[in-house]
């Protein structure tokens, strides 16, 4: 048995990060505002809605692709995603290009090498 090596497609994704300013907002989209013994304000959230974590606090980030939406921590929000820029669109965009798109490229420069 031989193992390959691959990379996931990357994707664009919309997020924001939950604030103390925002909070009461976003709980409208992802459950109920709950708090903790010391104040503390968090979202329950709803489990149809987001079916990846049970409880958003301060810190983390609501992501958008399409239809769907999650919740990460801070922590695994930032080793999942980087803020998008003109140099990683590029590089999603070319990444993400159609296969025969792909192979229309190497046709081309393959003539260009004879």
């Amino acid at each position: 048995m031989e193992f390959k090596e691959y990379v996931r497609k990357p994707f664009v994704v919309e997020a924001v990060q939950i604030t103390q300013d925002n909070i009461e907002e976003l709980a409208k989209y992802i459950g109920t505002i709950g708090y903790k013994d010391d104040g503390t304000a968090y979202i329950q959230v709803d489990r149809t809605k987001i079916p990846n974590i049970d409880r958003v606090y301060v810190g983390f980030y609501m992501t958008k692709i399409g239809r769907n939406t999650r919740c990460y921590s801070y922590r695994a929000f930032t080793m999942q995603f980087v803020e998008n820029d003109e140099v990683v669109k590029t590089w999603v965009d070319y990444i993400n290009k159609p296969a025969e798109e792909e192979q229309s490229v190497k046709d081309s420069t393959e003539g260009a090498n004879v």
